[in-house]
């Protein structure tokens, strides 16, 4: 078991209001890829910023055959774990149950995060015993596209305790409107929370020099960049995507651009080279696996545009990274971002070979000033509307609400 401690607990918040102490709770942070475990940091440290510090639940499994990334978060973070077995996916761990069983009363709200794992169920149930509201952010996981993906594990997981939970929690929250759907559609009826993720602007300014990543991928020297960056997963829409920039290389013989495809193998890497090769665009595409750090802040410095042709997406984190450095973007009515297509932004494509083929020569042809001026258009709008400090006094907000009742935030759908 690891447990890191916080700073010791407080009275009041920084507003001089009663301190609310949150409980997260996650299957396990198993993937540097996995958007959850940093959108649970960066939310857990902006709630920090504001006074109420969270408490991290994960299991720590093995027997999957990739390893767990553990502790990502800092003081006053505080992250509790306990070994169990990955089970399929399952997440189990009586260690992680007995510990939340005994602990959840010193917590105010619970706020589990991703769906169909057992640790987010052992909080439920540990906190429907003690009478504490339980939030819950599926991630993406009740879009349609997700729910029909392994729909017999879930058809399972849904009767043996998911469901349960869903039905029990008092606030669903979604990161666009656009999700509501799909949460009503899985037939629950409980409030809803429309609040987005978040991003720290400051880590995304002052971007490395062009220079460092053709250091890093030479066949991109010279050439504008069209940069995919996210796990390689079959949803994230490369099947589609490789044959279009394919076409596309086609139509302009003097080759003045490259596809990026940055991210580690979630199940589909084998599959995207083939297709690379089949469609005879390999000396135009570069994989680089996983970016990191500096890697993935000078990927991001060198693009000319961003490109994300999803089949289904919760809030892609991705877009809106690439949209903090000033990226205009590609990406489909399924990544749930309409606001950026909407502020100009952005251009929206069907998840087709045809739609992104028509998509791409259209941003290709622009002149980089109104590509710049996408890109301008998209930073503003994330620092107007989509910083963590702002998202954490929402999340806050909605904690206090479900606690202590009255007039509901406007972000609440009925």
């Amino acid at each position: 078991m690891t447990i890191t401690e916080s700073s010791p607990k407080t009275d009041l918040s920084r507003d001089g209001t009663a301190t609310i102490r949150p409980l997260f709770s996650v299957g396990g942070l198993y993937s540097l890829a996995n958007g959850v475990a940093w959108i649970m940091r960066d939310l857990a440290a902006a709630m920090g910023r504001v006074g109420s510090p969270v408490s991290v639940y994960a299991a720590d499994c093995w027997g999957r055959g990739a390893e767990s990334i553990g502790d990502v978060f800092e003081p006053p973070t505080r992250w509790v774990s306990a070994r169990g077995l990955w089970m399929g996916g399952l997440s189990w761990s009586p260690a992680v149950k007995r510990l939340l069983n005994e602990e959840v009363a010193n917590f105010d709200v619970v706020h589990t995060h991703s769906m169909w794992m057992l640790p987010n169920s052992y909080a439920c149930r540990a906190a429907h015993r003690a009478g504490i509201p339980v939030v819950m952010t599926n991630h993406g996981n009740l879009e349609p596209w997700a729910i029909r993906r392994s729909a017999w594990k879930k058809r399972i997981t849904g009767a043996a305790f998911q469901d349960r939970d869903l039905r029990r929690a008092e606030c669903i929250q979604v990161n666009t409107e656009s999700e509501i759907d799909g949460v009503r559609q899985y037939g629950l009826t409980c409030p809803i929370a429309v609040i987005p993720n978040g991003i720290h602007l400051p880590d995304f300014e002052a971007l490395p020099s062009r220079e460092a990543f053709d250091e890093f991928v030479p066949q991109a020297r010279g050439k504008h960049i069209a940069l995919f960056m996210a796990r390689l997963h079959q949803k994230k829409g490369l099947g589609h995507l490789i044959p279009a920039w394919s076409e596309v290389m086609r139509s302009s013989p003097n080759h003045a651009w490259h596809l990026v495809l940055a991210g580690p193998d979630n199940g589909f890497e084998i599959s995207a080279r083939r297709l690379v090769k089949e469609v005879g665009c390999a000396e135009h595409v570069t994989f680089t696996g996983g970016l990191n750090g500096e890697h993935k802040r000078a990927a991001l410095s060198a693009a000319d545009l961003f490109v994300q042709p999803s089949f289904s997406e919760g809030f892609s984190m991705s877009i809106i990274e690439a949209m903090a450095c000033r990226l205009p973007v590609l990406m489909t009515p399924d990544c749930n971002f309409i606001a950026a297509a909407d502020a100009g932004a952005a251009r929206l494509v069907d998840p087709t070979v045809e739609s992104t083929t028509d998509g791409l020569l259209h941003l290709m042809s622009l002149s980089d000033a109104e590509r710049q001026l996408m890109g301008e258009r998209g930073h503003e709008l994330i620092a107007n509307r989509y910083t963590w400090d702002r998202v954490a006094q929402q999340t806050l907000g909605l904690y206090r609400w479900l606690i202590n009742g009255g007039s509901s935030p406007e972000f609440i759908r009925i």
